[in-house]
């Protein structure tokens, strides 16, 4: 009997639960898409490489080409007055939107606003105040020779580098692009058949990180004058410098993808989606490091 009674409790708590899901509203299926929006203005260059994006849904597998949005309304607006509309071109990335004249460059103390509407009705704003320019005082050297001891240098230190100071701005970003990993002979007088490659260090466990990978080592600095280290050069040969000024919008994006790889609404510039619309002022210059170990 007691088995019966057992058999009996479960079939009415089977028929309850099936009950229960029968009176709640259906699964809903519609899925309503994030918008993101990728957007650097950089001073005294054209506007292009605005990315704008939209997420896809978890039980779908991920398409990349699936995520670029194309049909959008772009614009960009200078001063409040000035409203520049922009197209939509293919990218090595996929798609951007940029000015069809480049001939139209980005100001300095200027402020741009975005606006982005896309084809289900939803808009996507932001605003950024361009900085003023900056410029080198001392700029890296032309050729820097890799030291054999690189703790003891000779004074002065041929990495030394200062810019001058932007207003309202207290924290500069710096860029090392190594431009050619493979050329290195070809750029020396007389040229020479020798081929480039990364500089070996003892205290790097694994020297094929991928980490070590990257082309460009970022950081940045409070100040404008920083001693360049010998450990921001992961290869020898041409080497491209950059110091930027970046707007707020610019400097918070840049920390959190610095500081860890999970999204912070708190620092997105952008009002009715995710994302970054930015400015700042650079300037760069181009530096060979020669080698000193065979």
């Amino acid at each position: 009997m007691k088995k019966y009674m057992k058999y009996l409790v479960l079939g009415l708590f089977a028929f309850t639960i099936l009950g229960l899901a029968s009176c709640e509203d259906p699964v809903a299926f519609d899925y309503i898409p994030e918008y993101a929006v990728e957007a650097y203005l950089l001073v005294d260059e054209p506007i292009t490489g605005v990315m704008i994006t939209k997420s896809q849904p978890v039980a779908d597998s991920f398409v990349y080409e699936s995520s670029i949005v194309r049909d959008a309304k772009v614009h960009i607006i200078r001063d409040q007055k000035d409203t520049l509309k922009l197209q939509f071109y293919p990218s090595e990335r996929g798609g951007e939107y940029r000015l069809p004249d480049s001939s139209l460059l980005i100001q300095p103390s200027t402020r741009y606003d975005l606006l982005v509407v896309l084809a289900d009705g939803k808009r996507v704003t932001g605003t950024t105040y361009t900085p003023k320019r900056v410029e080198w005082i001392n700029p890296p050297r032309s050729v820097l020779q890799y030291p054999v001891d690189t703790i003891n240098l000779i004074a002065p230190d041929s990495l030394s580098i200062t810019w001058t100071p932007t207003d309202g701005i207290s924290e500069y970003l710096i860029a090392i692009t190594c431009l050619d990993t493979i050329g290195y002979g070809q750029y020396l007088d007389p040229p020479t058949l020798d081929s480039n490659r990364k500089i070996f260090r003892f205290f790097r466990r694994n020297p094929d990180s991928p980490r070590l990978r990257n082309l460009t080592l970022y950081g940045f600095f409070q100040g404008t004058k920083a001693p360049v280290v010998w450990t921001a050069f992961r290869w020898y040969g041409k080497h491209k410098l950059s110091i930027i000024a970046p707007d707020p919008n610019f400097l918070k994006w840049f920390k959190a993808g610095w500081g860890g790889n999970q999204y912070d609404y708190r620092l997105a510039s952008v009002v009715g989606g995710l994302g970054v619309f930015a400015s700042g002022s650079y300037v760069e210059k181009e530096t060979f490091l020669l080698k000193n170990q065979e």
